[in-house]
């Protein structure tokens, strides 16, 4: 009689589930895990932008003199928030305002890879010894960037203090740093041609000092500097090896900046929409810790030149080239009201960059604090509507206009020649103040600027 042995037999059917259920849980596990890996790094790049934007912000206003680190009034700057004080979370802090301000708008939007960021300025005094006599010791900047990532409303905040820089300061306490203006740049640029960025290095320490200038671009074009006022390439004169600015003056003194001009070489055969990011850094020849650093961005167009296109906004007109004058003209309307304006395109053109939309809106019949808002969307008759996005709450507190700026995500659309181009105006909101004076005015001229409709296109 043959008898059975286990270690002759296979899995029983228990044992087989038992098996499966365990690899099943790793499995599922391991998805998560990657799935929560993936959103943190999109997270994490996000919060990375956000981070280069407000340094770029901060860099830009340290190259200003004190006396231009502050917020424009409300009369000069559209986009000023209400309000004379901000609480950087050490207590309420009386907003720098001076009409002479270096700061020309307090909040303003950038816009990459479809995320849009709004960054907003704050320049606040500070007072580092209340019982000092001097209640204005510092003046403290604060930039803020928001951001909507995954329907979750993000932010980013940077903090830093400004004092008083005096020549006189003393060898105990010696500074060092540059600082570039703008920090960023973005230019476009057919295929085997050069485009030309400038840049004002300013010496930002408190020490006479030169500036090593060394470029690096991601994609290998090639890249070369020089002053702008000769076009001749810069020197070395440390005997380094590095071309530098020279000798530069402590800021605000004179001789305390330079202006460069960097030049992209875009190469032979590079596609349409094909960019590359140089960054160019100025590093102390006195102190190589300190350095800073601007990013120029070049887009090649491919065999086709780039073209700037601006369609201005009038009551009573069409879409124009021409830059309306005279007084502003408006058009009102309740909340749900539907404006559109149109006009024939006079040749071909591919957007190659996202379109800008600026008006400016107030609310008709009181100057009570309320709300606006409305969608705005850009198209043609024959393709359709390009993009059309909300532009969010807009806060009014008087009878001044003021400017709302949309982005339009039209990258790459088509507008044929003889097509209709439109850009329609959908009121959405209008809030606060008596019931039976509810309006919106929308201004398409006046104040400082005409308003419009502007993008980068090639002529395909």
């Amino acid at each position: 009689m043959n008898s059975f042995d286990r270690r002759d037999g296979g899995f029983t059917l228990i044992e087989a589930a038992v098996a499966l259920l365990i690899a099943t849980f790793i499995f599922v596990a391991l998805g998560q895990t990657i799935a929560t890996a993936l959103r943190a790094s999109g997270e994490r790049r996000l919060e990375q932008q956000a981070s280069a934007l407000t340094a770029e912000v901060a860099e830009a206003v340290r190259s200003m003199t004190f006396e231009q680190v502050a917020l424009l009034p409300s009369t000069s700057d559209p986009t000023r928030l209400p309000g004379t004080t901000f609480d950087p979370g050490t207590g309420a802090e009386v907003i720098v305002e001076d009409s002479a301000a270096g700061i020309s708008a307090q909040v303003t939007t950038e816009t990459f890879n479809t995320v849009t960021y709004t960054l907003t300025r704050y320049i606040t005094w500070v007072d580092d010894d209340p019982l000092d006599s001097k209640a204005q010791d510092y003046k403290r900047l604060t930039v803020v960037a928001n951001w909507d990532s995954g329907g979750q409303a993000r932010a980013e905040e940077l903090e830093t203090l400004i004092a008083l820089q005096q020549a006189e300061a003393g060898t105990s306490n010696p500074t060092y740093g540059a600082a570039f203006d703008p920090p960023f740049a973005s230019e476009f640029g057919k295929e085997e041609s050069d485009v030309v960025i400038g840049h004002t290095i300013t010496n930002i320490g408190n020490r006479d000092d030169r500036f090593d200038i060394t470029v690096v671009n991601d994609l290998g074009w090639p890249v070369s500097v020089r002053e702008a006022a000769t076009g001749t390439a810069l020197v070395d004169s440390t005997g380094n090896g590095i071309p530098d600015t020279g000798l530069l003056l402590p800021s605000p003194d004179a001789g305390s900046t330079v202006d460069i001009e960097v030049v992209v070489s875009i190469p032979a055969g590079t596609a349409f929409g094909e960019r590359s990011v140089t960054i160019i850094e100025a590093t102390s020849a006195t102190d190589p810790d300190s350095s800073s650093s601007a990013s120029d961005r070049v887009t090649s167009t491919g065999a086709f030149a780039s073209v700037d296109v601006d369609l201005f906004l009038k009551s009573g007109m069409g879409l124009s080239g021409v830059a309306p004058v005279g007084s502003p003209s408006t058009v009102a309307g309740e909340n749900g009201t539907t404006f559109s304006w149109s006009g024939v395109a006079p040749e071909s053109l591919s957007a190659a960059s996202d379109g800008t939309l600026e008006l400016y809106v107030t609310r008709r019949g009181t100057c009570a604090a309320g709300t606006i808002a409305f969608t705005a969307s850009v198209g043609t008759i024959g393709t359709g509507t390009w993009a059309s996005v909300p532009s969010g709450d807009i806060g009014v507190s008087t009878c001044d206009p003021v400017l709302a700026t949309v982005v339009l995500p039209i990258d790459g659309a088509l507008l044929p020649a003889g097509d209709t181009i439109f850009v329609q105006i959908d009121i959405t909101k209008v809030s606060g103040g008596a019931k039976a004076k509810r309006g919106l005015t929308v201004a398409f001229d006046g104040l400082s600027a005409a308003s419009n409709l502007a993008f980068k296109a090639v002529r395909p």
